[in-house]
């Protein structure tokens, strides 16, 4: 047999398996990418879904959406101490802006939780293994940036030491 042909013949099977594999993966892309969009599709539908029935709940409750900002000047705060209750702006409650005893000890346990609850999910978060591997990472990198500015700083005082000896000799 003539190696040509056979050389030839063995790349014509290398180019025929190299364009069916190809096929193959378009093929796999195309149906993959159609899955894709038909997932997000649904997605976006069961989202708009959610937001209409939240709506929905909300306006029955008779409380503003969630996604709708607060009205400008008005800042969000956790606590209303020091805020009129709702029952002294009627007038059929007490003016003062001091919270009776019940309820300074509710807003005080409240604000202790929420403190505690915060630090706990600060810790938490801190002491993950993705915090101490990215803490680990940066240490070790400081390190190695420190090296080697000692070692360049070695070699620039033995060099300096060097050039003057070599000054003193002459």
């Amino acid at each position: 047999m003539n190696p040509l042909l056979v050389a030839t013949a063995v790349l014509a099977a290398v180019a025929a398996v190299a364009v069916l594999g190809l096929v193959v993966a378009v093929t796999a892309s195309v149906s993959g990418r159609r899955r894709l969009e038909h997932e997000l599709r649904t997605s976006r539908e069961s989202v708009e879904r959610l937001q209409d029935r939240v709506e929905e709940l909300s306006r029955a409750m008779d409380v503003p959406a969630p996604h709708r900002p607060p009205p400008p000047g008005q800042e969000f705060v956790i606590t209303s101490l020091g805020e009129a209750s709702p029952a002294a702006a009627d007038g059929t409650g007490e003016s003062s802006g001091q919270p009776s005893g019940p309820g300074f000890a509710s807003l005080a346990a409240r604000e202790s939780l929420i403190r505690a609850v915060s630090l706990g999910h600060g810790v938490r978060r801190a002491l993950s293994a993705e915090s101490r591997n990215r803490i680990r990472f940066e240490v070790g990198r400081e390190i190695r940036a420190a090296r080697k500015v000692r070692r360049r700083e070695l070699k620039e005082a033995r060099r300096h030491l060097r050039a003057q000896s070599l000054q003193e000799a002459r």
